[in-house]
């Protein structure tokens, strides 16, 4: 029996002549990285300083999408993730100059505009602008193209999402060193935390007891809990924890620096593919880029029974929109996936030089359109990404026959330069003179007047100079009599709901003063941390 109890359990072992192979764990974990490594080594740093960018990003957006606070906000951003960068050991790039100058731009720029629509683009583009900033600096990109970087851009994205609960982890990692290597440096960070984490409870606790003790102390403590704003301080204690585990899962994913930085060559598809399908889209958009240059350009043939060169240039430009948009993702599709070929790079080109013709019929047709009806942002942002289209038309040809053109920063410059132009250009100012223009007026009937006057009280602040200046607005002395006689017995939103968007000539200077009564209210909620330099300067034009 003793000798039983001493013999060693024996594990189920595979025979050595055995034919099957030997089974494997279900799950190895990937080793860290040296920066996942160095990121758990320097835990205080990260985590306390993912806990006060929180804090700072909550101070400077919290219900504050276009205040002053934005550009210091941006700022902030970006030297927190180069000192971070510097504490993974991770050098800092000269060519990041752009990416950096371009954010610090557009965080400008959310303080100059009250435009919803700019406001929503801007914020997009810090977002897509700091995403590449971030791949850039960790990998070596200079060879990257399109595909990669979208492909990088979501596993990226998605690598963080796996990493929300990681200051958990790290934590306790972070933990364990500090106790095995008993530097005798004292850390207070988890005495800290701990400390924190028993005293919230406990001091609710007590003072729910002595509110039920002693009726002065509950009649104090009601009044105060009356004085707070228990939505404030809900939403922003949510939106400070919420970006703290957003920032370190941030930087726990470029940390682990899982995205291979080689660049697989796709080019393995039988050309004879693309070439059949490019043939007959050729043949299609030749017929079609004739008859542009017949009817449009030149004008000296025919036209249908009952169409006039006004009524033929206003149609289709949307639709000639998305042709051009899908001409460029099929050139790029083909030069990324099939093997070069010199009929295949002919046919491109002629694919590309009828893109070029449809962009200029297309933008023709837009300017004769807004000629006869009036200018909208949507079709400003109509015009503005067909000038985009046409230089990335430009850059994805110079790449049909040179390789090593570089086009995706050829990309990135246009768009971001070309958006960055848009967004300072204030694109509500120029509406609002156009659409008040004289001759533009002497085109409109009954109901486009009605219908211009309705979009122009929706404008932003950004056409106060134009909307409440009486030397481009005639409408303004009539308004502005008939407001001070009658005043304002209503809000904002209440005379908008009340307003019949039928009966036209009842706006006549309704829409005045449903645009004066939102300017009005702008300015009054405006303050220090709000502050918008075009509510501002709107500002001026009240009465």
């Amino acid at each position: 029996m003793e000798q039983m109890k001493q013999q060693p359990v024996e594990t189920k072992a595979q025979p050595q002549n055995s034919p099957y192979p030997a089974q494997k764990p279900a799950f190895t974990p990937k080793p860290d990285t040296v920066y996942a490594k160095r990121m758990k080594e320097h835990f205080s740093f990260f985590g306390i300083g993912s806990l006060l960018y929180a804090i700072f990003y909550t101070f400077c957006l919290y219900k504050n999408a276009s205040g002053i606070t934005y550009p210091f906000f941006v700022a902030g951003t970006l030297f927190y993730f180069f000192f971070s960068m510097q504490k993974l050991g991770v050098p800092y790039k000269k060519s990041s100059i752009f990416y950096l100058v371009s954010i610090q731009l557009l965080g400008i720029s959310n303080c100059l505009t009250d435009s919803p629509q700019l406001l929503f683009f801007n914020k997009c583009g810090i977002f897509l602008l700091a995403l590449v900033l971030m791949l850039h600096t960790m990998y070596a990109d200079h060879s990257w193209d399109l595909p990669k970087y979208f492909t990088a851009c979501f596993q990226t994205i998605g690598t963080a999402i796996s990493c929300l609960f990681r200051p958990f982890s790290d934590l306790a990692a972070y933990a364990d060193t500090q106790k095995k290597n008993k530097t005798g440096k004292k850390s207070y960070f988890i005495p800290v935390a701990i400390g924190i984490a028993i005293t919230v409870p406990l001091l609710l606790i007590v003072t729910a007891l002595l509110a039920s003790a002693d009726a002065v102390f509950a009649e104090i403590f009601h009044r105060i809990l009356e004085a707070i704003n228990f939505e404030t301080i809900f939403g922003t204690l949510f939106m400070t924890v919420f970006v703290f585990f957003c920032s370190y899962a941030a930087y726990a994913a470029l940390a682990m620096k899982n995205i291979k930085e080689e660049r697989a060559d796709h080019r393995h598809q039988e050309p004879i593919i693309a070439i059949i399908i490019t043939t007959a889209l050729c043949f299609v958009y030749l017929i079609f880029s004739v008859i542009q240059i017949l009817y449009l350009f030149i004008g000296n043939m025919r036209l249908p029974e009952g169409y006039t060169y006004s009524g033929y240039a206003r149609e289709g430009f949307f639709q000639l929109l998305t042709v051009c948009i899908l001409n460029l993702i099929i050139v790029l599709i083909f030069l990324y996936l099939f093997r070069e070929n010199i009929v295949l790079k002919i046919l491109l080109t002629v694919l590309s030089g009828c893109t070029f013709i449809m962009i200029l019929s297309s933008a023709l047709r837009m300017l004769m359109y807004i000629n006869r009806y009036n200018l909208t942002l949507l079709r400003i942002l109509v015009l503005w990404a067909m000038a985009v289209i046409f230089l990335l038309m430009m850059g994805v040809t110079a790449f049909i026959y040179k390789n090593s053109f570089p086009l995706f920063p050829y990309g990135m410059a246009v768009v971001t330069v070309f958006y960055i132009a848009l967004s300072f250009a204030h694109p509500d100012y120029w509406i609002a003179r156009y659409n008040l223009d004289q001759e533009h007026l002497a085109y409109l009937d009954g109901y486009d007047l009605h219908d211009n006057q309705r979009y122009l009280s929706t404008l932003s602040a950004d056409a106060a100079p134009i909307l409440l200046n009486d030397k481009y607005n005639f409408y303004i002395k009539e308004a502005c009599d008939s407001i001070r006689e009658e005043g304002f017995p209503e809000s904002y939103e209440e005379m908008k709901s009340r307003l019949n968007p039928e009966e036209g000539a009842v706006e006549e200077l309704n829409w005045m003063r449903l645009y004066y009564l939102k300017i009005e209210e702008l300015s009054e909620e405006m303050h220090i941390r709000n502050f918008n330099f075009s509510i501002h300067a709107a500002e001026k034009y009240l009465w």
